[in-house]
């Protein structure tokens, strides 16, 4: 048996002074039932310990505690009684941390309880949901003791947070995020610390490390995507690599529309106009939204100005604005094409709905000036016009 916990016989030890006759006759009472305990039921010894206890005769409490503790036909639940009771008697009968602590030790060592229970009937019903202090010193005390891999893990979770949220430790909960990822090296908690810590200090390839793993081990499936499309990012804006982003975003852009805007993004840093026509064609029949489906028009219709195909483009962004009639920078880009292929009947037209969707003064004058000159161009021979 452990030290402190040995199955010799309760005895007689001196009690504190009685404050009364009727306080001495009680405690004469109590000592008489010490010497008789051993041969008490479960229920009449927890009486005592109780009447124990509230005479503040902690020191038989402990004793009597104890020896029962050490007795080898006590039962699991018993002994789980005991030892939290014991751990009372320290922390809260003799104000002694440090004794508390070992009985934690020895409660956490022998029964092995999962760290809900440690959390629930020691940290919050012993020391208090609020003493994060204490709760953080426990824990660093009785970690190495729990020999349960995934409640070690639970454990050390529960330390960090402490650590970081509660007394804002970052040097200490820093270094037990690095214990979690030598107990499990797809620990969630522990990978996004260090995701975040390696993008606040620009380190992005170590940044992509840890989220290659967590869009790998994550559980939710949101949850890796949510992964896979910040590693895409951090390939195509960080370390300009699109072709490793796109590779990560075309298996995901169809049915999960986030990812979108940054696919198309590396379709354009590589050049892959047809492919990009091709994926934007599908993203605008797949959608519901009428904002997405101009949006993706439009998109459309700047790859086929790249390209040359200015007719082309001309006829989608019409289609683009009838989704969306009051949208300036649609407006801007038709006569941007309508320029291109010299279609200056065209472009009076547009100019002049233009003037209804420009809401300053100054910019409607301007635009009404280039409907004029239009109109003019528009009415010269060919061979004439600029």
């Amino acid at each position: 048996m452990d030290s402190g916990m040995t199955a010799r016989g309760p005895e007689d030890e001196s009690l504190p002074p009685p404050q009364s006759s009727e306080e001495y006759r009680l405690l004469a009472g109590l000592v008489s039932s010490i010497k008789d305990f051993s041969r008490m039921n479960a229920q009449e010894q927890n009486f005592l310990i109780c009447e124990l206890e509230a005479y503040e005769c902690y020191r038989q409490a402990d004793l009597l505690l104890r020896w029962r503790l050490g007795r080898p036909e006590s039962t699991h639940q018993q002994l789980m009684q005991d030892y939290l009771w014991l751990m009372e008697v320290q922390y809260l009968g003799f104000d002694s941390f440090e004794a508390f602590v070992e009985v934690a030790r020895l409660y956490v060592r022998k029964m092995q309880v999962p760290f809900a229970s440690i959390r629930l009937h020691v940290l919050e019903q012993i020391l208090g949901p609020e003493n994060f202090k204490e709760h953080a010193l426990l824990l660093q005390a009785i970690a190495a003791d729990v020999y349960d891999v995934a409640q070690r893990v639970l454990l050390l979770e529960r330390l960090a947070l402490i650590y970081e949220k509660k007394l804002f430790l970052e040097n200490e909960h820093e270094e037990i995020y690095r214990q979690i990822l030598q107990l499990d090296q797809t620990n969630q908690k522990a990978l996004k610390f260090f995701k975040l810590s390696c993008i606040h200090n620009m380190e992005w390839a170590k940044a992509t490390e840890y989220l290659k793993v967590l869009a790998q081990h994550s559980q939710n499936p949101q949850e890796r995507v949510r992964h896979s499309h910040e590693l895409a990012q951090l390939y195509l804006y960080n370390l300009n690599q699109p072709g490793a982003a796109l590779e990560l975003l075309k298996p995901l852009a169809m049915d999960y529309p986030e990812t979108r805007h940054s696919l198309i993004e590396a379709f354009e840093r590589l050049d892959l106009h047809e492919e990009l026509l091709s994926t934007l064609l599908g993203f605008e029949r797949s959608s519901r939204d009428v904002e997405d489906i101009s949006q993706f028009k439009f998109r459309r219709g700047h790859v086929l100005m790249k390209l040359g195909r200015a007719k082309e483009a001309v006829s989608v962004f019409k289609e683009a604005l009838k989704f969306r009639p009051d949208f300036l920078l649609g407006h801007e880009s038709l006569i941007s094409a309508l320029v291109e292929i010299g279609s200056l009947a065209d472009l009076s037209n547009e100019l002049q709905r233009l003037v209804e969707v420009v809401k300053l003064d100054g910019s409607r004058l301007t635009i009404n000036e280039l409907i004029e000159r239009s109109r003019s161009l528009s009415q010269l021979p060919t061979s004439l016009a600029p």
